[in-house]
């Protein structure tokens, strides 16, 4: 599923190409998707990020595009039959959703947490998690309390702030959540410099792969070697997801 490094990709470059252009035709080839050619034709005035959501503003009204599981837009040629398609003034823009979850619709509904870039966020989430028991881990998810972070991000973190998955949200001091959100901005950033994480359906707008999955420390890697300590990756299932970490570097307690 596209994540904040992904989608945040996705808007640079819709800027880029989009900002300021009138989509003139929409091709909605998925009935889910129909009411979607009204709402997406006019000009593109704004293009910006809501943790995982896409938000446009065309002509006088906001538009939300949540990618779901295998969303993703291309530019140019489609290289898999596209949901919908987008006819602007120097091209086309595909939606690419092989597993079809992808939704748009006006601005409304969205998720309430903050986004790890806001100075608040350390604040914010050290008042809000002292009294929740949930793992640390399940909260970095929840995107009424932390916006964009997915499996793959919260994974990846966690190993490098040295936190336990499984450590109950309200154990963490103010400099623990400090701490996190440090970390948090600098994985994302490199992510994001690299275009996300490609394992499979995940490409840009120009159909490039992301390249994070090279620096990835402890995600899918069960069994091999931790890069900082030598012990072996464990995978472990947290509220039907797979999480991996070091049990050396990410002690519980």
């Amino acid at each position: 599923m596209p994540e904040l490094p992904e989608v945040e990709t996705l808007k640079r470059e819709l800027k880029v190409e989009l900002l300021g252009k009138k989509i003139k035709e929409v091709f909605p080839f998925d009935p889910k998707l129909k009411e979607a050619r009204e709402l997406l034709k006019g000009q593109v005035k704004s293009v910006e990020r809501h943790g995982k959501v896409l938000i446009l503003q065309i002509d006088d009204h906001l538009v939300t595009l949540w990618l779901g599981m295998s969303g993703r837009l291309k530019l140019g040629d489609a290289d898999f039959p596209p949901r919908l398609s987008l006819k602007f003034t120097e091209g086309t823009i595909h939606l690419i959703d092989p597993r079809r979850f992808a939704k748009i619709g006006l601005q409304d509904g969205l998720p309430k947490g903050i986004d790890p870039f806001q100075k608040e966020a350390t604040q914010f989430l050290f008042e809000r998690a002292k009294k929740i028991k949930r793992p640390i881990k399940s909260l970095l998810m929840d995107q009424d309390y932390v916006l964009g972070i997915g499996n793959i991000y919260a994974c990846e973190v966690l190993f490098r702030a040295k936190i336990n998955p499984f450590l109950p949200s309200s154990d963490l001091s103010l400099e623990d959540w400090r701490l996190l959100f440090e970390v948090a901005k600098r994985v994302l950033e490199e992510a994001i410099s690299l275009r996300g994480t490609t394992f499979s359906q995940w490409r840009d707008l120009y159909g490039q792969e992301g390249l994070f999955r090279e620096r990835l420390m402890v995600y899918r890697r069960e069994g091999k070697p931790c890069f900082q300590c030598g012990t072996l990756i464990r995978r472990e299932v947290l509220q039907g997801r797979g999480t991996w970490f070091c049990p050396s570097c990410q002690k519980e307690g």
